[in-house]
């Protein structure tokens, strides 16, 4: 993926920062107005040390998680396993039913057709930042690049946005022509760094090339410096973003990363590695469209619903995962090191989350794109800042501290107004998250509603990965062979008109329900009179803070006869959320 770079000189960013124009005003009883480091990780489940998962090492968010007043968020949830349509969802507080943004081609201001979006005027997060005065820059993946286009500067940002290209661990093609015009690229390698990377596809030797995770924590240090040299009197505070890429397929790491997983045997199996069977989780699972034309997969004897694969590849790609998480554990400790460095860390919030989750197996299923823990739940940190007095206690910030109750990535926009001491975005905004400001005061549930929404598409076609070249379809359809007149795969660079399904779920503290019903393209809407594929899942017995090999979701009791009512209740509230009466969001 080859995404626009612009390295913006220090005279431009220091005149960008003094942009102050009209937008969300300091909230009453603040005493400031709080600095933002927000974070977002690519593909990241909450497989970390501190959510109780040993076997991938990072130190740096394990002690960040520690510190007084950080606040580790238990049960939180994306609304669409997907990059493009879940950076759509939380950066503009809205559901993707709000957004309908379930693709690769539209975005909320623009639709693939090119035509205003739903959200043509909308204020997003960074924007509710950058309109109320903030120094607002982004580094990394934070937009999904061109969705929406120029990852929305100059409504978001106050300086040009910079993404770093990510090493795709590409091979030297077998054949003159890569079959479907894709490079042959493997599922997980391992690189050495270099400031010149080497030409694609690779000769003979160790790949080189950049880190860009670290490019992008890099640029994000640079631009507080630079901010910081600035009069203080002058100085705005800062919202700094930075969208860590590494744990997204493929999976390619530093070999200092991989050095730190020197025993592959040790690397754990999933303990469901096999695909549903089930008629009622026929659209749970999907073809994997994402991995089956990754040469190391193909060279490994490829994969289906019923192959999937050798327990030793399955080995090597988790450690890929592994290890590039690590790495991003490295550069969020450099990002917290300069917040000291620069003498701001008592002034600055910090969010840590992930835009979705990871599928490594479980149920036969890589990628992500499903209505599964390993899809839809996600890591939530979040450290006030401890010169925030709304959070002391006894003198100074309290413990950190573990949330248990359901939160949703639409949240964000709300929450993190709240912790930098802005106004509330505007009501007439009609937001679809809530503040958890209040929760992490005290405790207790203050969404509207105590559960957790997610949604996900399902085609019946034959598109090769994400490629949108539509003469690879019948190829593509020729490679999955049986499976691909069973099973569905979500809709990648589908019109949105002509999807098949739309997939719902509610996952509440001790259940997860999921339907999948025909799509009205016309309306953009599920029918929800034409519904199937019915899940129920038994989360009472969930006892671990993030744990996919032994929760409830490999036993489907949706025809058990005593959880009906369960089944009834949970219908009815996914209904509530879904099927709602046409009322229109205002466009501002």
């Amino acid at each position: 993926l080859k995404d626009n770079t612009m390295v913006v000189g220090a005279a431009a960013m220091i005149v960008a920062m003094g942009v102050v124009s009209v937008g969300g005003s300091q909230a009453e009883g603040s005493p400031h107005r709080t600095n933002i480091l927000f974070i977002v990780v690519d593909n990241l489940r909450p497989a970390l040390g501190a959510y109780g998962v040993p076997a991938v090492i990072t130190p740096r968010i394990d002690a960040f998680v520690s510190t007084p007043g950080a606040v580790l968020f238990s049960r939180a949830f994306c609304q669409i396993a997907w990059c493009s349509p879940s950076r759509n969802s939380f950066l503009t507080g809205r559901r993707p039913q709000t957004t309908q943004v379930y693709n690769f081609e539209d975005s909320f201001r623009r639709t693939a057709a090119g035509e205003p979006g739903v959200g043509a005027a909308w204020v997003t997060l960074p924007g509710y930042f950058n309109r109320s005065g903030y120094y607002a820059t982004s580094s990394g993946k934070v937009f999904h690049p061109n969705l929406p286009a120029n990852m929305d500067y100059p409504a978001s940002w106050s300086d040009q946005p910079v993404i770093a290209e990510k090493c795709e661990c590409a091979v030297a093609p077998a054949n003159p022509a890569p079959p479907h015009g894709i490079l042959p690229t493997n599922m997980t390698c391992e690189f050495e760094v270099s400031a010149t990377p080497q030409p694609q596809p690779p000769g003979p030797g160790p790949l080189m090339f950049n880190d860009a995770d670290a490019d992008c924590a890099a640029t994000v240090i640079s631009r507080l410096h630079t901010w910081k040299q600035q009069p203080a009197a002058s100085r705005p505070p800062f919202f700094a973003a930075a969208g860590f890429q590494g744990p997204r397929l493929s999976w390619s790491y530093p070999k200092e990363a991989g050095a730190k997983y020197p025993d592959l045997d040790a690397i754990p199996l999933p303990f469901h590695p096999e695909s549903p069977v089930s008629p009622s989780e026929g659209a749970e699972w999907f073809r994997p469209t994402e991995v089956a034309w990754y040469q190391d997969v193909i060279d490994g004897g490829g994969i289906s619903h019923a192959s999937p694969l050798p327990p030793a590849f399955q080995r090597v790609a988790r450690r890929g995962d592994y290890a590039a998480i690590t790495n991003v554990d490295i550069q969020v400790g450099r990002l917290l090191d300069s917040l000291a460095d620069l003498g701001v860390a008592d002034d600055t919030a910090v969010v840590l989350t992930a835009d979705h989750a990871q599928n490594l197996g479980e149920g036969n299923m890589w990628s992500m794109m499903n209505l599964m823990e390993t899809s839809l739940r996600i890591p939530l940190i979040i450290r006030p800042a401890a010169s925030d007095r709304r959070f002391h206690r006894g003198g100074g910030p309290p413990a950190a501290s573990v949330y248990p109750h359901m939160v949703e990535l639409v949240d964000l926009f709300p929450t993190v107004a709240a912790l930098a001491g802005l106004a509330p975005p505007p009501g007439a905004w009609q937001l679809d998250g809530d503040n958890l400001v209040p929760g992490m005061l005290t405790g207790g549930v203050v969404k509207r509603v105590n559960a957790a929404f997610g949604q996900i598409t399902r085609c019946m076609n034959c598109t090769v990965s994400y490629t949108t070249n539509a003469d690879t379809y019948q190829a593509g359809c020729a490679e999955d062979g049986v499976d691909a007149g069973r099973w569905y795969v979500p809709c990648a660079h589908t019109n949105r008109t002509d999807f098949d399904l739309m997939g719902m779920s509610i996952r509440t503290d001790n259940w997860r329900y999921s339907v999948f019903c025909r799509w009205d393209g016309a309306a953009l809407r599920p029918l929800f009179n034409r519904c199937g594929w019915h899940e129920l899942y038994d989360h009472r017995n969930d006892t671990a803070l993030y744990d996919v090999d032994h929760n409830g979701e490999y036993a489907n009791v949706v025809n058990v006869s005593a959880y009906q009512p369960v089944r009834q209740q949970l219908d009815t509230m996914l209904r509530e959320q879904f099927d709602p009466p046409l009322t229109p969001h205002l466009n501002l």
